[in-house]
């Protein structure tokens, strides 16, 4: 006759899984929400000024001018369309429309003429309609400098 073997885990063994799989799966969400709104917002600023290499890559690549819009939650990419304006990017690059997340009032200098112009140009021949893009939010902002060098990002407040 053949014993039963023990098969499977035990009750105390499972919660200890699920316990440090808990324990993993909030200090990450922690760590990735940044410990203060400083924290979220050079995040936030270092996507952007991704998103501005990439525009300057795609640019060249594809040959289009593209511009860089920003809107009351967010911010969109545009592509000049001869006979019809600037139109949204329509391609899947990577520079689809984005929600600011924290919440930013962006702000430029020199200052914009009017809504409907681009604030960023990228050229086909690499040239960059550039400007300063002041990010502000929470007590602290950041600022990334656009020329025809690339993007930095400088801050200050927390």
């Amino acid at each position: 006759m053949r014993s039963r073997g023990t098969r499977g885990f035990s009750l105390i063994e499972l919660l200890v899984v699920i316990v440090i799989i808990a324990l993993g799966s909030s200090l990450a969400v922690a760590w990735l929400a940044g410990t203060h709104p400083g924290e979220r917002l050079d995040r936030e600023a270092r996507e952007l000024a991704g998103a501005f290499r990439l525009a300057a890559d795609v640019a060249r690549a594809r040959q289009r001018v593209i511009g860089w819009q920003p809107l009351a939650e967010g911010y969109r990419f545009v592509s000049w369309q001869p006979g019809h304006g600037w139109q949204p990017f329509g391609e899947r690059l990577g520079l689809d429309p984005q929600r600011w997340n924290p919440p930013l009032q962006p702000s430029r200098q020199p200052p914009a003429a009017d809504t409907t112009t681009p604030w960023l140009v990228w050229l086909p021949d690499g040239e960059v309609v550039g400007a300063h893009i002041r990010l502000a939010g929470a007590g602290a902002s950041r600022t990334l400098a656009v020329d025809a060098l690339g993007v930095s990002v400088t801050g200050s407040g927390r």
